[in-house]
């Protein structure tokens, strides 16, 4: 049984109709063996923007399009995969803007999950730190019987810790991740696109499969046409969208 670390982050606000269009959460999986190494790249980064490498890498703070795509290219050499959740924030209905996260995280924790089945491993899970997520209600609702919607074999997750960004180098790559797929939404054009399409190889995915899988999109009512023209560019396919 392989160790696998995993960090999430995410992106945008989940305030419904007065947020962000998406909110995103992106878990970032990497072989424990392979932790440090990876790590390392993140001082890499920082050398090459001229960083003090104490510093907390953080996407929002960085300037021009050469900066963010030098991550990007290193972050499509890494030995890593990455698993997003799309939230449509303006297709939500019935849900509190307070319930967002905890309520669709379990597409994520279901994701890691399958991950971690196919590669006879379990999870190290490392959350970036936000006000109302603690330890003891995360592991209470990963272990609710009687959540019906996912299947979150919580045999695979061997730990969970909630930790500030500042504390991990792969938490800070992680927000890296997330926040080029939210931008490239946000921006929904080629040049943005192209911080997705660098790292295409790491997004999990089946049989070129990115949406149920890498790029889950949620809820199903979202049409979600700035997700549709993303996966088209990386795919370059003319193909239908459905997401599953």
């Amino acid at each position: 049984m392989k160790d696998y670390n995993v960090y999430i982050d995410e992106s945008g606000d989940e305030g419904i109709k007065k947020g962000s269009k998406y909110f995103i959460l992106t878990a970032v999986i990497v072989e424990k063996s392979k932790d440090l190494e990876t790590a390392k790249k993140v001082d890499v980064i920082k050398q090459n923007l001229e960083m003090n490498i104490k510093k907390q890498l953080h996407w929002k703070l960085l300037r021009g399009m050469p900066n963010k795509n030098m991550i990007m290219d290193i972050v499509s050499k890494l030995d890593l995969v990455i698993i997003n959740v799309i939230v449509d924030t303006k297709s939500i209905k019935f849900i509190p803007s307070s319930n967002i996260y905890n309520f669709f995280s379990g597409y994520l924790y279901e994701r890691i999950c399958w991950f971690m089945n196919e590669n006879q491993g379990v999870a190290n899970i490392s959350i970036s730190s936000r006000g109302n997520l603690s330890k003891d209600s995360l592991s209470e609702y990963l272990n609710d019987k009687n959540h019906k919607k996912f299947n979150i074999d919580v045999s695979k997750i061997k730990s969970i810790k909630i930790i500030p960004n500042e504390r991990k180098r792969l938490l800070q790559l992680a927000d890296c991740c997330c926040s080029a797929l939210f931008q490239a939404l946000k921006y929904n054009n080629n040049n943005h696109y192209k911080y997705v399409l660098k790292k295409k190889d790491k997004i999990y995915s089946k049989n070129n499969n990115y949406l149920s899988y890498g790029l889950k999109l949620v809820p199903k009512e979202s049409n979600a046409p700035e997700l549709k023209e993303l996966v088209l560019f990386i795919s370059n396919k003319n193909s239908e969208f459905s997401p599953a």
